[in-house]
This record gives C-alpha cells, structure tokens and sequence, in this order.
C-alpha cells in the first residue's frame, strides 16, 4: 500500500489538505515495515487538490494512494476517491502511528470541516 502524509514539516501530521504541497509517502503492508519513499513537494507550477476541484481528469501524483490528513472539508474525500484516493482524517500526528493504525483497522478518526454558508471551507 502507498501511503501519503499531508505534513507541513515533514514531520507531523497537517492539515489543510486542499491546498498542501509537502507530503511525506510511505510504503507498508501488514507484513513488512514502513518505508519513507520521499518527502514530496509538489512544485508551484503543479496543481493542488484544491485547484483540481472541478477537474477529474487532470493526474496528481498521489492518486490511488491512502491519504491521511489532520483537516479535509467536507466534499473533499468524495471528490478524491473519485481519483482512487481513500482519505483518513485523524487527530493523530505522527505519521508512523496513524499509518499503522490504518494497517490495523484501529486508526481514531474525525469528521470533515463543513463549509460555511459563503461556501468556502
């Protein structure tokens, strides 16, 4: 499995996920440890999620990964899974413990942010 970390620090666990650049991206299975792949930063003149909104064709390059996040609005997981994305929202911050606790089935999870009224997140 392909795991990506929104971490701003290259360390925890972040949020924002719409707009995010910097990723950490991890390989595990149940039978083997996890891997650091890269810390990735995605270059300004490559898209967001955010700025791939109403766009399902353009690649990303982290579609058909397991994405976890610290924050994601609501419409977000919806729009992502439909890039092969499965996004786990947790309170958790370090990257090794949540990706662990997604091997496991056991990761705490929280509800997306809703938008507010003027529609933005």
């Amino acid at each position: 499995m392909k795991f990506a970390v929104v971490s701003q620090d290259f360390e925890t666990i972040g949020g924002k996920t719409g707009k995010a650049r910097k990723f950490l991206v991890y390989e595990a299975t149940k039978d083997s440890q996890l891997k650091l792949i890269e810390k990735l930063e995605i270059p300004d003149n490559e898209p967001t999620f955010h700025d791939l909104h109403n766009d399902d064709i353009t690649p990303h390059r982290l579609n058909g990964t397991i994405l976890i996040t610290g924050e994601a609005g609501e419409g977000l997981t919806e729009r992502l899974s439909r890039r092969g994305i499965t996004v786990y929202i947790t309170s958790e911050t370090n990257p090794l413990t949540a990706i662990q606790g997604v091997i496991e089935g056991t990761i705490s999870t929280v509800n997306p942010t809703p938008h507010k009224e003027d529609g933005s997140c």
